[in-house]
């Protein structure tokens, strides 16, 4: 994700707006990626390039421009450690990397001049220890910099140039991935989905594994999806909650056509509005930087230390079932959905465990709407896992409820809920 000082935004209103590179000339675009062309499989320090690009957009005042256009092109560019061989060629030291220069050239000050060089003196006694080790001066300058000097070697990722075309479109998608990244609650709207389809399996699971809520709706041949995370305590939106958004959506937005998105950002310490849709004909077409860079998101395989304790629990007390984590979306006649942390099968029975571990009371409370209203629906097999400080926000419930503390003893009431769900 793109720094704030390559994020060209400013506020109009209530309304968080962005400055596109798509208002800008092709042609200068262009120009652009001929500075990167020049320098592909040079070494090129980041600075240098950012003034290059500058000189380019000399019309434009905001630094944040250059930058974000540099970012996009290093979508396309990678960058590596310059192979330099490093050795005295008047010594028989043995170097193995920077580092051992460095601690010959620490002892050679110690003993020349007491540990410490006058600035006065710096370019001669340099210049005196490279004629006697035998190293190039501007080598030490760089080993003695820490590679600040040195620079890296500009490495194009892919086999031709990128269109300018394709670098606003990356753009676009880093200048909206930002936005979301700032945001703590979204609605987007996709048109002409298929329920069933890979796009709606993906905003699901996604969710399920940010840890952030997501209704959808229903409208014909649309699909309205609300993501939203909990708050802190003194209401403002943590950046955690924007990084799981960012992560849940942008690949959807990439995938598919017709969107509209609108979102709650907060930046420079006020609550704005961002939106955006497919449509816009500057912000709309993106494309994803994985298809040039090969990256992806990882994710971690538990999402808590308290899933991964339940998971290896449900392993050893039911060993004649098969343990699955977030395999099943449950959906009811009236389009609630459902994914379950894990379900556990018997012979062909599925029974459900959902762990509710402790966030808010907004979250405890909407968790125990949905499941009252998947019970209510005709699915019955459901066993809540809910953390103990959350136990009022359960009471009553038709459905099995097991509540755990830090020590986590819930192996009895966990089997015989389980149990009784068997019959």
């Amino acid at each position: 994700m793109i720094p704030l000082n390559a994020f060209p935004a400013y506020m109009y209103g209530r309304e968080l707006r962005l400055k596109p590179l798509a208002k800008y000339p092709r042609r200068i675009i262009g120009e652009a990626i001929d500075i990167f062309e020049r320098r592909n499989r040079h070494i090129v320090r980041k600075r240098d390039l950012i003034e290059e690009i500058r000189r380019v957009l000399r019309k434009e005042h905001d630094l944040r421009v250059t930058n974000l256009l540099y970012y996009s092109l290093r979508v396309f560019y990678g960058v590596e450690e310059p192979k330099d061989i490093l050795k005295f060629e008047k010594k028989s030291i043995v170097v193995r990397d920077e580092w051992d220069i460095r601690m010959v050239f620490y002892d050679w000050v110690q003993k020349n001049y007491g540990g410490f060089i006058p600035i006065e003196k710096r370019d001669e006694a340099i210049e005196r220890f490279c004629g006697e080790y035998g190293i190039d001066k501007e080598k030490l300058d760089s080993v003695l910099a820490g590679g600040i000097l040195r620079g890296y070697k500009l490495v194009r990722r892919i086999t031709r140039p990128p269109t300018p075309d394709e670098v606003v479109s990356v753009s676009n998608f880093l200048l909206i991935e930002k936005a979301l990244g700032l945001s703590n609650y979204a609605t987007v709207v996709f048109r002409d989905i298929d329920m069933k389809g890979a796009l709606m399996k993906d905003l699901l699971f996604r969710s399920k594994r940010a840890r952030l809520l997501l209704d959808f709706k229903v409208e014909k041949n649309k699909l309205v999806c609300y993501l939203s995370g909990p708050f802190q305590i003194f209401k403002h939106p943590s950046p955690i909650y924007g990084e799981g958004i960012r992560y849940i959506l942008m690949g959807a937005l990439c995938r598919h056509n017709k969107w509209w998105l609108r979102a709650s950002v907060r930046y420079r310490k006020r609550s704005l509005i961002f939106g955006v849709s497919s449509s816009n004909p500057l912000l709309g077409r993106i494309k994803a930087p994985w298809e040039y860079t090969g990256d992806t998101y990882n994710v971690r395989p538990f999402d808590s230390e308290v899933e991964r304790r339940l998971y290896y629990m449900l392993r050893r007390m039911f060993p004649e079932s098969k343990v699955i984590r977030e395999s099943d979306i449950l959906q009811t006649p009236d389009g609630t959905i459902f994914i379950p942390d894990f379900t556990l099968e018997f012979d062909g029975d599925k029974i459900f465990i959902e762990l509710v571990g402790f966030w808010t009371e907004n979250y405890a409370r909407k968790k125990r709407e949905k499941l009252d209203k998947i019970y209510g629906q005709g699915i019955r097999e459901i066993v809540a896992v809910v953390d103990k400080k959350l136990a009022r926000y359960f009471r009553g419930a038709r459905f099995p409820v097991v509540l755990y503390d830090r020590e986590f003893s819930i192996a009895r009431r966990l089997r015989e809920a389980v149990k009784l769900l068997k019959g």
